[in-house]
Parts: C-alpha cells; sequence; structure tokens
C-alpha cells in the first residue's frame, strides 16, 4: 500500500512487491467504472513473481481523495502523476473496461513515456445505453445500490460468486462517483485516433463480454499497427476474475516479450 500526493489530492496505490526490483517489466493497472484496486489483488499476487505490478485508485475511488470525473483526460493526468511519483518511465500501462479508455488517453498524449498498452474488456469508444445511465443517476439519488446481475457482463458458466465478489470489492465507490464515471464512458470516443498508437499493445477480451464485446478489440488489432489480440474462452467483462489462470498466463507471455 501507498499514497501519493497528486494536485492536491491524496492517491492510493497497492504494490505487492517492491517497486525498486530489478527484474521484470513494471506494469501500471487502471481500474474500470466504479472499481477500485481490489480487483486486480489476485492478479496482481500471481504476476508480482516475475514483474513489478502497481494498481492505482483512481480519484473518488477505495483509498483516494476527490470525487471522480466526467472526463478521461482528467483521470489520465492522476494515472501519469502517479508514475510521476513513482519515477516510472518506460511503463506498461494496462487499463480495463474505463480504464482502457485511460490508457489510449495516455498513449494518445504521452506516448514517448510508455513502454506498452494492454487493453483488457474496453473499447475505443466506450458508448454506454442510455438506460445505464439513467438508473446510475437515479442510484445517485436515491442512495440505493442494485443488487449484483450475473447475466450482465459474466459469461453463462461463470458462478454467482464471483459476482457478489465484484460487487462486494466495489461496495465502497459512491454512487455519485459511478454515475459520473458512466457519462466519462459515454463521452469518450477514440476511434478515429487508435491508428496513430504504434505502442505494442496487447488486446484482451473474454469471449462472452456482452459489455464491451469482441468487436472493439478486433477494431483496435485491425486498426493499430502493433496490436495483437488474446480471447479468453469461458469469461465475461471481468476475465481476470472469471478466468484468472488463463488471463495471467496470456499477460505473462505478452511482457516477457518485451524487452527488458
Amino acid at each position: 500500500m501507498g499514497f501519493a500526493e497528486i494536485d492536491g489530492l491524496t492517491i492510493h496505490y497497492e504494490a505487492p512487491r517492491g517497486l525498486a526490483a530489478p527484474v521484470g517489466q513494471r506494469v501500471l493497472y487502471v481500474h474500470g467504472t466504479g472499481c477500485n484496486t481490489k480487483v486486480w489483488t489476485s492478479h496482481m499476487t500471481s504476476l508480482a513473481e516475475a514483474h513489478i505490478p502497481v494498481a492505482i485508485d483512481l480519484p473518488g475511488h477505495g483509498q483516494s481523495g476527490g470525487g471522480g470525473f466526467r472526463g478521461m483526460a482528467d483521470y489520465t493526468h492522476y494515472v501519469m502523476g502517479l508514475a510521476d511519483a513513482l519515477d516510472w518511465d518506460q511503463f506498461v500501462l494496462a487499463g480495463h473496461s474505463m480504464g482502457g479508455g485511460v490508457a489510449l488517453t495516455a498513449a494518445l498524449y504521452d506516448p514517448e513515456r510508455l513502454k506498452a498498452l494492454m487493453l483488457i474488456d474496453t473499447g475505443a469508444r466506450l458508448h454506454v445505453a442510455p438506460a445505464i445511465i439513467q438508473a446510475a443517476r437515479r442510484a445517485a439519488q436515491s442512495g440505493q445500490r442494485n443488487a449484483p446481475d450475473r447475466t450482465v457482463g459474466y459469461a453463462a458458466s461463470t458462478p454467482q460468486s464471483v459476482a457478489q465478489a465484484v460487487y462486494d470489492m466495489t461496495a465502497d465507490t459512491r454512487l455519485e462517483v459511478t454515475y459520473k464515471d458512466w457519462i466519462c464512458d459515454d463521452m469518450f470516443d477514440a476511434l478515429a485516433r487508435v491508428k496513430d498508437i504504434d505502442l505494442p499493445t496487447l488486446a484482451v477480451c473474454g469471449d462472452e463480454d456482452n459489455l464491451t464485446p469482441l468487436r472493439n478489440h478486433k477494431f483496435f488489432r485491425d486498426q493499430m499497427p502493433n496490436c495483437e489480440l488474446q480471447i479468453i474462452p469461458q469469461a465475461g467483462h471481468w476475465p481476470f476474475l472469471e478466468q484468472p489462470e488463463t488471463f495471467t498466463g496470456v499477460v505473462e507471455d505478452f511482457l516477457d516479450r518485451l524487452p527488458s
């Protein structure tokens, strides 16, 4: 656990091994809408045997200060600010869902600071159905959180226990912050610009993701000059929790092939 002061906000991060380790890739993980570092804990613990993972709580999430944002560039500013605080350069930036939008934004504006990208169940445009935004607004107004729904965002074979675990891990995110996140998602659109990102990129998608579907990741593969696609079977929007061993194996293979 660590904290960094960035532009007046206290930003929390988790690191399961020493940040000064001499081997392995440095990987900064960015969570998605309404989430926090907890969603990465088990994956980072496995990855830390060979690499140096860190996960950030975005402003307003987890143990970080602030009230969240409605724009992707604002979140990106704090992610790159954490990299500054850690004295990291030439690191791998990994983003899930909304965090993928953060990773793409960083790659568009600060490509020289990055070694590679990992885009996990995300999209170059994160259009959100109006019904989802309306439900999030109602929840923020009422203070009532919806129960976990395994039929949305999970593979058919994923047990209810995984959906409940995600629900529990994200329970401390304020509903008004999650509402802002959905707006941030809906406003994000880099469809015309991803072709300009030539960093080594791994696009990963669960084959049953009905939130950010496979076509989003095929678009990355086809439009980005240095992107490879890996599909995780029997996984939805959360492959690192639904099929953790397969997901970590895919990530390790990609990281091991990058220059040390």
